[in-house]
């Protein structure tokens, strides 16, 4: 018997049930839709408009109705007023939120964006507030033009975080020879497998090498992706500001032609890490033991209703978790409250809508997502995108909600460059 499946059998009870099922109605059925820019597919149907201000629904093995409690509340922007950067994701280190984002550009002291560098990544920490949850200023005036939750790091200009390697592409962008580019994004934020007394905690991203156009047209159809390994040693930092060491473990995790899984999204239960791929319109799953994520024989893929050992290939039969997202970028994690799986993400690129699914186990059966609020969109033609759940904001705090973030882009106000900036939302459910 392998490592995983010892590991596994010691909760097999509460698995053993939690075979195949189809949530969707005939209204679900899979549309054809624009591929967004963190994810390849589009919706699996048009999900329906939540239901407000009722109870949770749930029955046994099914996944829950979730009800919003109130409205969601746009509590103003997260930031650091150095930078101008996209699609910014979150996890917690120790008593610290941590942060990683795509494409970064440096800002003036006038507010405007400098051209150059574009850093394909960075990242950064905000704080908790001494109640739990995230450190918030009241917003002054407008929230869409003020920063609640101040964010702070110190970023190499010549280097991204998830750094580039130089036989591939050129730091910090990822260009490369024939004025196309390997844009090293992260869909996800660091999963954290590992967090010792001491603060020592060992996370793991993985990432596209996509390689894109100027126009952001796909160059290579499903290209390898990069594990890298993020380490946080707080006990060797020498000022507050310092980020963790990243290490790429393997440029080729996933090799081309292979399903990133992982990349679109990650949760950790009970010592297992289940990660989801999305290709070709599909979702797809994996699983691994926690300590085990840098060993590929150690992983094991949702096929045909059963677990199995050998990694299926893009858009092969019975891989699709039906209803496991809507379509475009987000993030999955566990209610403790629902004790259930929950995705929340956006739609196709672009928009800022926004939609929720949960589910019993990783697998499903997924709830049709549903719509439940849409942010102010900028008046880029890009307007809005990368809809974003932070669990990690929740810490420390008691209610059941979600702070939420997206992408909005605007034309400048000042110089010749777009502005990005992430709208933080704040929903209660009950």
């Amino acid at each position: 018997m392998d490592k995983f499946k010892k590991k596994f059998n010691e909760f097999k009870d509460g698995l053993k049930d939690s075979g195949p099922h189809d949530a969707r109605g005939a209204q679900d059925k899979p549309q054809d839709a624009h591929p967004d820019k963190g994810s390849n597919g589009p919706a699996q149907g048009q999900p329906a408009q939540m239901p407000m201000n009722s109870q949770p629904n749930r029955q046994p093995g099914q996944p829950v109705t979730p009800r919003i409690k109130g409205e969601p509340r746009l509590l103003g922007l997260v930031g650091d007023p150095g930078l101008n950067r996209d699609s910014g994701g979150s996890v917690r280190f120790g008593n610290r939120v941590f942060w990683t984002y795509r494409d970064t550009q440096l800002c003036n002291s006038d507010g405007s964006v400098r051209m150059f560098p574009i850093i394909s990544s960075t990242a950064s920490w905000s704080d908790y507030s001494k109640d739990g949850g995230p450190d918030l200023q009241p917003a002054r005036g407008d929230p869409l033009r003020s920063v609640v939750l101040r964010q702070y790091g110190k970023n190499q200009e010549a280097q991204s975080f998830f750094h580039n390697m130089p036989h591939i592409c050129d730091a910090p962008a990822g260009n490369k020879n024939d004025g196309t580019r390997i844009a090293l994004w992260p869909d996800s934020p660091p999963l954290v497998t590992e967090e010792t007394s001491d603060g020592k905690i060992k996370a793991y991203t993985w990432v596209k090498q996509a390689h894109i156009g100027h126009d952001l047209s796909v160059k290579t159809e499903h290209p390898a992706t990069i594990l890298y390994r993020t380490d946080y040693h707080p006990s060797m930092f020498h000022s507050h500001h310092d980020l963790p060491k990243v290490t790429a473990v393997d440029e080729q995790f996933w090799k081309p032609g292979e399903i990133a899984h992982g990349s679109f999204g990650n949760v950790i239960k009970d010592g297992v890490a289940y990660l989801y791929g999305r290709e070709k319109h599909i979702t797809s799953l994996a699983r691994v033991p926690v300590h085990e994520i840098e060993n590929r024989h150690a992983y094991e893929y949702w096929v045909n209703g059963t677990w199995t050992k050998n990694a299926p290939s893009i858009a092969q039969e019975d891989i699709n978790i039906p209803n496991a997202c809507a379509g475009g970028q987000g993030t999955y994690y566990f209610n403790e409250h629902w004790q259930c799986y929950v995705w929340i993400g956006g739609d196709p690129f672009p928009g800022a809508e926004m939609y929720i699914s949960t589910a019993p186990e990783p697998q499903g059966p997924w709830l049709q997502p549903q719509m439940f609020y849409t942010g102010p969109r900028g008046n880029h033609p890009l307007g809005a995108y990368s809809v974003q759940a932070h669990p990690s904001l929740t810490y420390g705090e008691k209610r059941n909600g979600m702070y939420l973030t997206y992408t909005k882009n605007d034309e400048p106000e000042r110089g010749d460059i777009a502005g990005y900036t992430t709208p933080l939302i704040y929903v209660e459910f009950e």
